[in-house]
């Protein structure tokens, strides 16, 4: 599998868990981590992050977006 179609199923692992962890939608959750910068991150970490758990991923990007955005919560302005 190349390294691009690797990346974008990591991206929508990782959408996924976020969106089960938060309690929203798929759109929502890839929304807010866009908005907020967290898929550019998520990309650049790409190599650190695909070793690790599910918690450890929603942590990472939690502190990431906690970190860089001035973008509400992902319960406030979700859409």
């Amino acid at each position: 599998m190349n390294a691009i179609k690797t990346e974008a199923l990591f991206m929508g692992f990782c959408v996924e868990i976020y969106k089960a962890e938060k309690k929203v939608s798929g759109q929502d959750a890839f929304n807010y981590l866009y908005r907020n910068g967290a898929t550019d991150f998520i990309m650049k970490c790409y190599e650190g992050l695909h070793m690790t758990g599910h918690l450890h991923i929603i942590d990472s990007i939690d502190e990431y977006i906690k970190r860089h955005s001035e973008v509400g919560s992902i319960g406030e302005n979700a859409t």
